[in-house]
């Protein structure tokens, strides 16, 4: 067996990073089913299928519940280099978006994250944002948003998970049965969330590790 490659992914975003669960009728606790434990699992499962066993990944979560990018942004400066990322998986703007900031303005504090994460050694994979259910005027806010997430991406080499596209309706809203209260997602959602992160970026990135043994 080569030498042992360690790669930490840390999760930067709000609640829909951390996993969280609205309250429901069966208890009165607060769930948390983040996607990282998903994709963890579906690593080491992939891991076993393919032989990446010379590739340690480490996911690490840092979502907070009602955080905005810019909170990640100050988050990302104040607490993540002792981390030691070698990748930031960046999710958010949902909040922005319900604060009333316009798609372009949270695009702009989404450009500062990606740059400072270069900035501390790492590199960014962006996310566009989930939508929600209903006739919200959010979804369009959102869909613009997410344009600009992917036009940034593509023009400037940005690993990027369509996480959107993987979970909305033919309308643009969120489906149904990924939702736990029409914003967040259930335990399926995040299972989807992961599954798209893992094929669109996370395969790719062990194919190459793994790849220099």
């Amino acid at each position: 067996m080569g030498e042992m490659t360690r790669l930490v992914f840390v999760a930067l975003g709000n609640s829909l990073t951390r996993g969280y669960v609205p309250y429901r009728s069966t208890g009165p606790f607060r769930h948390s089913l983040p996607y990282t434990d998903a994709l963890d699992n579906i690593v080491i499962v992939e891991q076993g299928k393919r032989g990446y066993e010379n590739v340690d990944c480490v996911f690490i979560n840092r979502g907070v519940d009602g955080d905005s990018t810019k909170g990640m942004l100050s988050r990302l400066i104040s607490e993540l280099p002792a981390l030691n990322p070698d990748y930031v998986i960046v999710w958010g703007g949902i909040n922005d978006i319900f604060m009333g900031r316009q798609p372009a303005e949270v695009m702009e504090t989404l450009r500062q994250v990606y740059q400072k994460t270069f900035e501390i050694g790492a590199i960014p994979i962006a996310c566009t944002l989930t939508s929600v259910r209903g006739d919200s005027p959010a979804v369009e806010r959102i869909q613009e948003l997410n344009e600009s997430i992917k036009a940034h991406s593509d023009l400037n080499g940005i690993m990027l998970a369509d996480l959107y596209a993987a979970t909305s309706d033919m309308e643009g809203g969120l489906l149904s049965w990924y939702s736990s209260d029409g914003a967040h997602l259930n335990m399926e959602g995040n299972r989807v969330v992961a599954a798209t992160i893992y094929a669109e970026v996370v395969d790719g990135i062990l194919d190459e590790f793994a790849q220099k043994r």
